[in-house]
């Protein structure tokens, strides 16, 4: 029993298949890509730089140490953690907390 007349055969590809075969369009999706990726890169090392640009903003002593975490906070990332820290601890506070903790 036959319910309907099929054939499962191409007989033309879609017309899209021109577009997809073209080597400029695949170079444009290249293009588009690996701008994507490049756009991505950057923002992800400015959240990274975030913190050092805050010790220099709020002018603090600790400066060059956040600068040094951030960098080898590539490598490890507890170190980039700990400038995070840095950035917001009250370094006056503590320090009068280590002074009163001596006495």
């Amino acid at each position: 029993m036959k319910i309907h007349d099929t054939s499962l055969e191409f007989e033309s590809l879609p017309s899209l298949m021109v577009l997809l075969d073209s080597v400029a369009f695949m170079w444009f999706i290249a293009l588009v890509t690996l701008s994507i990726f490049s756009w991505v890169a950057l923002k992800l090392w400015h959240l990274h730089s975030l913190p050092k640009y805050m010790a220099k903003e709020k002018g603090m002593h600790q400066a060059k140490l956040i600068f040094w975490l951030c960098m080898l906070g590539l490598i490890w990332k507890p170190l980039w953690v700990i400038a995070v820290i840095a950035i917001v601890t009250d370094w006056d506070k503590a320090q009068l907390w280590f002074k009163g903790t001596r006495s």
